[in-house]
């Protein structure tokens, strides 16, 4: 298994058998993979955030038989451990050789998926991948509509399974995400706002989950988060250990314009 750590500027701790991978515009002056080497979209960064990186592992990392992602400030939290702590390489290899993929907890929302990511992002963008999908993957309408329609999303863009279904993935979303963006303009977005097909990700994760992976091949683990001091982070992955983390929405929002 190889365990990528998606990273857009230096950091001071990197888990072990962790293996970081820059994203972005910035100075990568420590030497790990950068997402602009070998066959990339590196230069999208700003619209597809942690993307890039996934893109990159599909198309130019092929000696393992898995594959993990997480992020410089979130990792998957091992589960057996009382005291918040980072699970080991060893048991996400050992869950994913028994076939299953990992994913983090779900979130719960006080609205359906689709209705939240219509008030919080773009309607356009949400009806346009609902068209794609019908022209391009008909047999995923039903889990698209059923994800949407429902409260509970898995996120982050994390996840620990086999190549072989990290390369389908890949190979759906971004046929999806490519389509979309021939016909969406983000230019007159805030800078947030034009982060679209990232957040878009998150939820199609979940749709090609609901198509491909039987409930009882997938693993669900906290996430452990790291914050700016020892102690918050003690306090809030004690949290996110105990409990699912429920997300409201906002009485107002001001992130961007919206189409």
């Amino acid at each position: 298994m190889k365990m990528y750590m998606v990273t857009h500027k230096a950091v001071d701790f990197i888990p072990k058998g962790r293996i970081p991978i820059f994203v972005g515009n910035g100075e990568n002056t420590q030497g790990y993979i950068s997402d602009n080497s070998g066959d990339n979209i590196s230069n999208k960064n700003k619209n597809y955030c942690e993307l890039t990186a996934l893109y990159w592992i599909w198309k130019n990392s092929s000696s393992s038989d898995s594959v993990a992602i997480e992020h410089y400030r979130r990792f998957f939290m091992d589960p057996q451990k009382i005291f918040p702590t980072i699970i080991s390489q060893e048991k996400i290899n050992k869950l994913v050789s028994d076939g299953k993929v990992v994913v983090p907890m779900q979130r719960k929302w006080a609205i359906s998926i689709g209705e939240h990511y219509k008030r919080e992002h773009s309607t356009k963008d949400f009806n346009n991948v609902h068209k794609i999908i019908m022209e391009e993957f008909p047999d995923y309408i039903e889990d698209f509509d059923f994800v949407m329609n429902g409260d509970k999303a898995h996120m982050y863009n994390m996840a620990a399974l086999s190549k072989d279904l990290f390369d389908n993935y890949c190979g759906w979303l971004f046929k999806i995400l490519f389509e979309l963006e021939k016909i969406t303009d983000l230019s007159r977005r805030s800078p947030y706002q034009q982060r679209a097909y990232g957040f878009l990700s998150e939820r199609l994760f979940n749709v090609w989950l609901h198509h491909n992976i039987d409930d009882k091949d997938i693993v669900q683990l906290p996430v452990y988060i790291l914050s700016n001091t020892k102690i918050k982070t003690i306090l809030s992955n004690l949290k996110n250990r105990m409990v699912r983390r429920r997300e409201y929405v906002p009485k107002k929002t001001n992130v961007g314009l919206k189409q």
